[in-house]
């Protein structure tokens, strides 16, 4: 008996591999196309993440009104229970993800909770889950998929943009306020992959000696038009440029005396008429006034937390899968919606238009993550990679034992498919998000793909073993064989992430000689060294600039140079 159970096993197993198996290769073909296109250049990352985008705002809306206008009675006395189990599986995975990440910074932080809010049914599990299960599966994971479209487009959305808001206020915060104490307030850049901002545009810095310049910034470096005013009187009012005074320009002095012409690296080296520069002076003039204006609306325009909070709201209800999910709910309501599969609750013409957008999705958007796909990433990401793949996924086999609880064993294979359900890899809609809100992209699109792949893996161990369900097994069993599985893919992350720890690397230094005694006096000698500005005139070291006498045979030189407000300063070099 148990031989004939074993053989009728296989034979099942086998056919499920065969249906798999064509799934899988045809949508590795389309992710694979997209890749293969992008190696060779025909195709840029920058172009995938326009094909996201149209993806997104148009094929996924289409896909999400034609199915669930077409899909019959899909509310039925379970509808409840299946509503809850997405719901409470996306709290344990969501809640998880946030404990766990709590204290990495906010563009971090938003991307791994947001992507570990959700899954993927629309554009990926369908096709595998009616290959694997059936029509009850396809129909199962239709239903499931309405609530986890309101968590996907919602509250997934509403991370994104929440964390977006956190690192701007961070770093500004952050970047605002120098640590000498000086302050800026006006326009800055986008951040970069590190959450960082930078002052670009114009704006106003306030140093603490209370000097100020207003004008135009590039890449936190004064360049362009701008005024400076020193604390005790003066200004200079011209053209920048890395940092100083580069170009024609107004110098005021405290006297009331001025110097008019050409400036080169903060020192004035050409006398002109005044006509010469004043157009400079006056583009310096209206480029202060600018700036001046920015850092008003920088100190003034301050969101609060009702303002983001309705600004998120709005943003999430206006996003056209959340547009095109309200839609079919109101096509399909109080009756009018669809008595049977196949029949459309829309009219005759919009479904003609809406059809082969919707039949679009599925291979432009596998493309689409083919073409943002980078496969080998830099061990520090690839260790971001696995410590995600490994956090989501043992919170997803809990969320799964937590969810195969409620459902007795008689139910037979509905118990697999809602766990492989709750095991689906991050939305892909996440992609997208990312980009929006200034995160990793890139780093967005791997775990959208090694998440596929870690699905599929446990898409197959599920369906293997629900090829033969016993209605007699005890009900704590399929729970804790998942907790047990929970606990095992834990163990795997543990040991990848320290097995892609950065190598923690020990300098020590070396005296010539090797001796302690010669690093110390080596020491005392440095620090008898003092330097003072020389006497104009004074010159030294074949025209390298300005030198003093070497102390205990270490040379010293110095040169003049001009810091970024303009001001003069010495700096130190042992020769």
């Amino acid at each position: 008996r148990l031989h004939a159970h074993l053989d009728r096993l296989q034979d099942v197993i086998a056919i499920m591999a065969d249906a798999v198996i064509s799934r899988v290769a045809a949508t590795a073909s389309y992710v694979a196309l997209g890749y293969l296109l992008q190696r060779v250049g025909a195709v840029k990352r920058d172009d995938g993440r326009v094909m996201l985008r149209f993806v997104v705002q148009v094929t996924l809306p289409a896909l999400l009104l034609h199915t669930l206008t077409h899909s019959g009675p899909l509310f039925g006395p379970g509808t409840p229970l299946v509503f809850m189990i997405a719901v409470l599986a996306s709290a344990i995975v969501t809640g998880g993800s946030y404990l766990l990440y709590r204290r990495r910074p906010s563009y971090e932080r938003g991307l791994l909770v947001g992507c570990a809010t959700g899954v993927n049914l629309g554009t990926f599990a369908y096709p595998f889950l009616e290959a694997v299960f059936g029509p009850e599966g396809l129909m199962l994971a239709a239903l499931y998929d309405i609530p986890n479209a309101l968590i996907v487009f919602g509250i997934a959305s509403a991370i994104f943009a929440t964390e977006e808001r956190n690192t701007r206020m961070e770093a500004k915060e952050r970047s605002g306020k120098h640590d000498d104490g000086g302050v800026y307030e006006g326009e800055w850049t986008g951040m970069d992959a590190q959450g960082n901002q930078y002052k670009q545009g114009v704006g106003v810095y306030t140093y603490p000696s209370g000097a100020s310049y207003e004008g135009q910034w590039n890449n936190n470096v004064k360049e362009g038009y701008g005024v400076y005013k020193w604390a005790k009187g003066g200004s200079y009012a011209g053209e920048w440029k890395r940092g100083t005074f580069n170009g024609l320009g107004l110098r005021f002095l405290r006297s009331g005396k001025f110097k008019s012409g050409r400036f080169e690296e903060g020192e004035f080296v050409e006398a002109m008429d005044m006509e010469r520069s004043d157009g400079a002076a006056s583009k310096a003039a209206d480029a202060a006034k600018e700036a001046r204006k920015a850092a008003e609306k920088s100190r003034g325009v301050q969101e609060t937390n009702a303002q983001a909070a309705a600004r998120i709201i709005a943003k999430t209800l206006t996003f056209p899968p959340m547009v095109a999910l309200i839609l079919a709910a109101v096509a399909t309501s109080g009756g009018a919606g669809a008595t049977a599969p196949g029949v459309s609750a829309l009219p005759e013409a919009i479904v003609s238009l809406i059809a082969p957008l919707a039949a679009a999705n599925r291979p432009l958007v596998l493309v689409t993550l083919g073409v943002l796909f980078q496969p080998l990433l830099p061990r520090l990401q690839m260790r971001v990679v696995a410590n995600f793949l490994a956090t989501k996924y043992s919170l997803s086999l809990v969320a799964a034992a937590a969810a195969t609880a409620f459902v007795p064993p008689s139910f037979g294979a509905i118990r697999f498919i809602l766990a492989a359900i709750v095991l689906m890899p991050v939305p892909s809609v996440c992609v997208q998000y990312a980009a929006e809100h200034d995160a990793d992209a890139v780093l967005a699109g791997c775990l959208a793909n090694y998440s596929q792949v870690a699905s599929l893996i446990f898409l197959c161990a599920l369906g293997a073993f629900s090829a033969s369900p016993d209605p007699s097994a005890a009900r704590w069993l399929m729970p804790a064989c998942l907790l047990g599985a929970a606990g095992a893919v834990a163990g795997l992350g543990f040991l990848a992430d320290r097995a892609l720890a950065p190598v923690k690397m020990v300098f020590r230094g070396k005296v010539p000689g090797g001796s302690k005694e010669q690093a110390a006096e080596l020491t005392k000698k440095l620090k008898k060294i003092e330097i003072s500005k020389p006497e104009p005139g004074e010159e030294g070291n074949g025209g390298a600039g300005p030198t003093v006498a070497s102390a205990a045979g270490i040379g010293i030189g110095r040169r003049r140079a001009s810091s970024a407000d303009g001001r003069e300063g010495w700096t130190g070099r042992i020769a």
